[in-house]
């Protein structure tokens, strides 16, 4: 079970790294600014694989009654807006800046815990383990003159939110918390599909369906007659990322816990930064770079606190 529960979360941080970085890829070098579009192109990447390991006799989707449909309708909102948000902010903010802030996930996590009572409460070692995450990203934001905006920072705030809370509710999902007690492929069939009506919805309402139509026009009739077949093949292999990554986030909620999930995201942090300054030639100021040290450095404490204090919470909490 040990083993099972950290080949998953191993690849999960693989996978997720690797999604970022393309993600930023599709964003920023082919310059196919339409986050809503790109989450869209995840969702619909998680519907063929779905429905490949139907055909393919690999998975067998659950029947689920009306009040199951309900929630995982609701839950689906969730799970679009923080994709997508995600998406947004990384297209105003560099990777080192996403990632930093995003490394606060663990200090959500706790305070949405508390808030739903998913946990009696936590030591004073992981309350104090979290304040070097806060300092940390107030000094990479407040030093990061060469990316940092407001809306940029308050987007990716709001994703590292949604994040945590996507965590804290996929793994009550998962370990039947809400007594659905589904698979991870069972949430992810389930899904894929509300989240695409949902981008595409909203990519309608603000513009980015009439925008991305003659940005590919535009491509077709420049001078580089290929510009077209790069980009499609992009979004194809972002899509494919996609689905792999929702297939390992699922599984490793339902092996792992909610706050051990973010003990994964931490050292995700200390990856992107380093790969996203040397991928997109970002600069760090000297106290950006103090502030990712330190929020890096509160991760890591927090990690050993949690693991030092694991048999003697339950596993669910973990």
């Amino acid at each position: 079970m040990q083993a099972k529960a950290a080949l998953s979360v191993v690849s999960y941080l693989i996978i997720s790294l690797l999604l970022t970085l393309h993600n930023k890829m599709v964003l920023q070098w082919h310059q196919f600014g339409f986050p809503w579009l790109v989450t869209a192109v995840h969702s619909l990447g998680g519907i063929i694989g779905m429905q490949l390991l139907v055909a393919s006799g690999h998975f067998t989707p659950t029947r689920l009654d009306y009040s199951q449909k309900r929630l995982l309708w609701i839950f689906s909102a969730l799970y679009t807006v923080n994709i997508a948000v995600s998406n947004v902010s990384l297209h105003y903010v560099s990777v080192p800046l996403h990632q930093v802030v995003r490394g606060t996930v663990p200090v959500f996590t706790v305070l949405i815990s508390l808030a739903w009572r998913t946990t009696a409460g936590y030591s004073w070692r992981v309350y104090a383990s979290l304040a070097p995450v806060v300092v940390g990203v107030g000094l990479a934001t407040y030093g990061d003159y060469y990316s940092f905006s407001v809306a940029g920072f308050l987007l990716t705030l709001l994703g590292t939110v949604l994040a945590a809370t996507k965590t804290v509710v996929t793994n009550s999902i998962l370990v039947g918390g809400y007594r659905l007690k589904l698979s991870a492929l069972d949430l992810l069939y389930q899904l894929c599909p509300l989240a695409l009506v949902q981008t595409l919805a909203w990519a309608a309402v603000t513009g980015e369906l009439t925008d991305a139509w003659a940005f590919v026009q535009a491509l077709r009739s420049s001078d580089s007659a290929d510009g077209v077949y790069p980009l499609a093949t992009a979004l194809v292999a972002n899509g494919a990322i996609a689905f792999v990554l929702n297939v390992a986030s699922f599984t490793a909620s339902k092996n792992t816990s909610a706050l051990a999930m973010t003990v994964t995201g931490n050292v995700k942090v200390v990856l992107a930064v380093v790969l996203g300054c040397v991928l997109f030639s970002v600069r760090l100021s000297w106290l950006s770079t103090l502030g990712c040290v330190l929020t890096i450095a509160g991760g890591a404490a927090y990690s050993a606190v949690r693991l030092s204090e694991a048999p003697r919470v339950p596993k669910s909490v973990v």
